[in-house]
């Protein structure tokens, strides 16, 4: 299973973003292996609009089962996200990107 975070830096330890499509990156965690790789999205911070729907396409490249993130998807990154058949996860508050693979482990 695949999943993508939305999150403020890389790592573990990293805080899961409020944001979705202006997160800074994209920590994407490979449960076959334990592994977890970084993708920035240094080029949606500033865009003007369709942010939203590149971050949902950046999902949908990876093959993202689930996606998870620390504040609302917007409707249209949620109709991209619900075609591919990811699961959308909304953790509001203050988590690590650990913390959000363990929670959603349990």
């Amino acid at each position: 299973m695949k999943v993508l975070i939305a999150a403020k830096g890389a790592g573990w330890d990293a805080m899961v973003s409020n944001r979705f499509g202006r997160a800074p990156g994209f920590t994407v965690y490979d449960s076959k292996n334990n592994e977890l790789s970084w993708h920035s999205n240094a080029d949606n911070l500033n865009a003007e609009h369709g942010v939203g729907i590149q971050a949902a396409q950046m999902a949908a490249s990876h093959q993202a089962d689930m996606v998870i993130t620390g504040g609302n998807f917007g409707p249209k990154a949620t109709e991209v996200l619900q075609k591919t058949g990811a699961k959308l996860v909304d953790y509001a508050g203050e988590i690590t990107v650990k913390q959000a693979i363990e929670k959603y482990l349990k």
